[in-house]
């Protein structure tokens, strides 16, 4: 944690926020799915612009998750990935961003950002405690239970808003 910018404090809050909050969102992809899409509409979307402005800020801090990650990880992000933090990360973090912007959505474009979620979370896993593990694991699981309940709606729309369309234009003829 050399360059991160946290308390040793800090860290444990922020970490076991991080996976109390994973927990709740596999409760609420089940029980009430339209929060769950918002939480993670505004968890990729901080997540986003936290990452694009480090990135562009401040590049050497990923260097700083070897200190956790499994050793292949590690290997990469003290060897192939120093070369390339910046633009790694403004990829990461446009993904992130596109990830966000599909929990606003329906149909399948809401459950490719679904796997985009899921793909991502096991991909930082191995990141370790630096990256909250085991929460994102949970965020996969409750993204995963997310998509699989899509019920075809934009986030803003409710379901009875979309039973008045067959209506209306049925009372017309």
């Amino acid at each position: 944690m050399d360059h991160l910018p946290f308390t040793p404090f800090f860290f444990v809050l922020a970490y076991i926020t991080s996976n109390v909050l994973a927990l709740l969102s596999i409760f609420a992809s089940i029980r009430f799915p339209k929060f769950a899409r918002l939480f993670f509409l505004m968890l990729f979307g901080w997540a986003c612009w936290i990452n694009s402005s480090m990135a562009l800020d401040s590049p050497w801090v990923y260097q700083d998750y070897a200190e956790s990650a499994i050793p292949l990880y590690k290997q990469f992000i003290l060897g192939t990935f120093e070369a390339i933090i910046t633009p790694m990360v403004l990829v990461i973090a446009i993904c992130q961003a596109l990830i966000a912007i599909a929990m606003l959505l329906k149909g399948k474009l809401f459950q490719i950002g679904c796997w985009g979620g899921i793909v991502f979370g096991l991909a930082v896993a191995p990141l370790g405690t630096y990256a909250a593990f085991p929460a994102t694991v949970f965020m996969a699981i409750a993204l995963y239970l997310l998509q699989k309940k899509n019920d075809n709606l934009y986030l803003w729309e409710r379901k009875h808003d979309e039973h008045k369309k067959p209506h209306l234009a049925h009372a017309s003829h």
